[in-house]
């Protein structure tokens, strides 16, 4: 009986130190972790160049070159995680990443649930429609449209709002949510949807990497905008991981470095966006003449 209870004694205590051990864990902040283990894991989703896209099998674009420089000024490495932009407080919250990086715009609602660092980008919502629209000049003027717009983001939200309850309520207005920007032009080519709204960057992007297309920026018919303003994302309470954050995005903002990141990625994605609209053209044609030869022979 005295050894049982021994041994009950002792794996009670072990249990006692290991609840322990995993109370401190829980109280370690972001920051501890990311110093403690030597990485910085950044959540983003590569579909908003020239923000975040893809090369090749990699992640790249402004926010990469951002988060390279969060993570040099750490002294740790940096892992990338691709997922979709409405699951990145997720992956904050259950500690997954320790940042999300994807020209996240600051509204109130995300302050709510996520801590932000200093705005490191200005922005603001640009109307995507076909270079021959002359009809759309505001946002009131998109009644009885089927607007495009990325999931989850500042756009999605602007014209959900204006369609159920705004300027666009009644007016046979309708949105069609996509999980990719470049879907989105697609469908806006294809006449699925006669408009797109998207960050200014965005839509001038995708008016570079598209031919017959035109963007200007979205205000009401009485002029008022939509500014808006991109930050770094961390879970809420994890305001130490956020001022070295600011520590280090703050000095490259006003320098110019952000801005130079933007010039250099946007440049870069749309000779990207060439090369494979070359390649796909090339393809169709060796098709075409492959099918040509064939029915020849």
């Amino acid at each position: 009986m005295k050894k049982a209870a021994a041994i009950c004694m002792t794996l009670a205590m072990v249990v006692s130190l290991s609840a322990g051990f995993t109370s401190l864990a829980d109280d370690q902040t972001a920051l501890e972790r990311v110093l403690e283990k030597g990485k910085l894991v950044v959540a983003t989703d590569a579909a908003w160049p020239p923000f975040e896209y893809m090369e090749g099998e990699n992640v790249v674009g402004v926010d990469l070159d951002i988060a390279k420089d969060i993570a040099d000024g750490l002294g740790v490495d940096l892992e990338i995680i691709n997922v979709s932009f409405d699951s990145l407080s997720m992956y904050l919250e259950n500690g997954e990443a320790d940042l999300a990086l994807a020209a996240i715009t600051v509204t109130e609602d995300r302050a709510d649930a996520m801590e932000f660092s200093e705005p490191y980008c200005e922005s603001s919502q640009y109307i995507v429609v076909k270079e021959d629209n002359d009809d759309v000049k505001s946002i009131d003027d998109l009644a009885g449209y089927t607007v495009g717009v990325h999931l989850g983001t500042t756009g999605d939200f602007l014209i959900s709002d204006e369609v159920n309850m705004g300027v666009l309520a009644g007016s046979g207005a309708s949105v069609q949510q996509y999980k990719d920007l470049t879907i989105a032009a697609m469908g806006l080519n294809a006449g699925d949807v006669q408009a797109v709204v998207c960050d200014r960057q965005l839509a001038e992007n995708l008016c570079t990497v598209n031919d017959g297309l035109k963007c200007f920026e979205a205000v009401y018919a009485d002029g008022s905008s939509t500014q808006e303003e991109y930050a770094v994302a961390a879970a809420k309470g994890e305001t130490d991981l956020i001022a070295k954050v600011n520590e280090i995005i703050v000095p490259l903002k006003e320098d110019g470095t952000i801005d130079q990141y933007i010039v250099e990625e946007s440049a870069k994605s749309s000779a990207l966006n060439e090369e494979a609209e070359s390649s796909s053209e090339a393809g169709t044609e060796a098709d075409t003449e492959a099918a040509t030869e064939a029915v020849t022979e």
